[in-house]
């Protein structure tokens, strides 16, 4: 769906046209309501709007600042410490209470993978490693990016295509939720509110079925250890 056949297909759910619900006041809405769901997507944690942000090791710099947008958003920290070597994902420390004198960091941590952490403090990202030389392209941030905002409802490029490498699109799946989630919006916020159809009062449930469509890879980090089996622990009833 184009962004223009987003803006019919609303005016038909709404009963209004480009004078009663106009371009001006639809482009706010549908930009806020393609946020939310697109937090939703994200949620899911299946690898939507992911995308790269590659920086250099500065040497005896620890802390790389980033915006909050994607530090609020991050998936994985990857660095190196040699230009010659791949680069290995760094364990996040949520609570880290150790100190950051650099002799106490060097003698806890290392380069070697594994052997290296991150937290995250002041919009920055603090590498816990060993001794850090200069290393171009030794950052690899891997980060959430919501697709970019329409700035007209006039296209004729399909919604879901991607506008360039480093933005995103918004997912075919979602576009009538989309513009039932506007429709919805625009009902409520009438001198007289005027009353949601069936398809509309059913919103919830739609949207949560096509989330349930996207995998949902177990992105926690907790480790779950299996039980030993009966017969190892006496318990089956045979041994006592």
């Amino acid at each position: 769906m184009t962004s223009s056949e987003l803006a019919k297909l609303i005016r038909y759910k709404t009963k209004t046209n480009s004078t009663t619900f106009t371009d001006a006041d639809m482009l706010p809405l549908v930009n806020i309501f393609k946020n939310e769901i697109a937090s939703k997507i994200i949620d899911r944690k299946a690898g939507y709007f992911l995308i790269p942000a590659i920086f250099d090791l500065v040497a005896d710099v620890r802390e790389y600042a980033f915006p909050a947008l994607q530090l609020n958003s991050i998936h994985k920290l990857e660095l190196k410490f040699n230009s010659t070597d791949s680069r290995f994902q760094s364990e996040y420390i949520k609570g880290y209470s150790g100190s950051e004198t650099e002799s106490e960091i060097v003698k806890n941590f290392s380069n070697s993978q594994g052997g290296f952490a991150h937290i995250i403090r002041r919009r920055a990202l603090f590498i816990l490693s060993g001794t850090i030389p200069n290393v171009t392209g030794g950052g690899r941030l891997l980060y959430y990016l919501q697709p970019v905002d329409l700035t007209a409802l006039t296209g004729t490029t399909d919604l879901s295509i991607d506008p360039s490498t480093t933005t995103f699109g918004f997912p075919r799946g979602f576009h009538e939720l989309l513009a039932r989630r506007v429709s919805m919006e625009w009902k409520g916020s009438q001198p007289r509110p005027i009353q949601l159809n069936a398809t509309e009062m059913n919103y919830e449930v739609d949207l949560r079925i096509e989330l349930n469509a996207i995998s949902r890879p177990d992105d926690s980090a907790e480790l779950i250890g299996n039980s030993l089996p009966n017969s190892e622990t006496g318990n089956n009833g045979w041994n006592y």
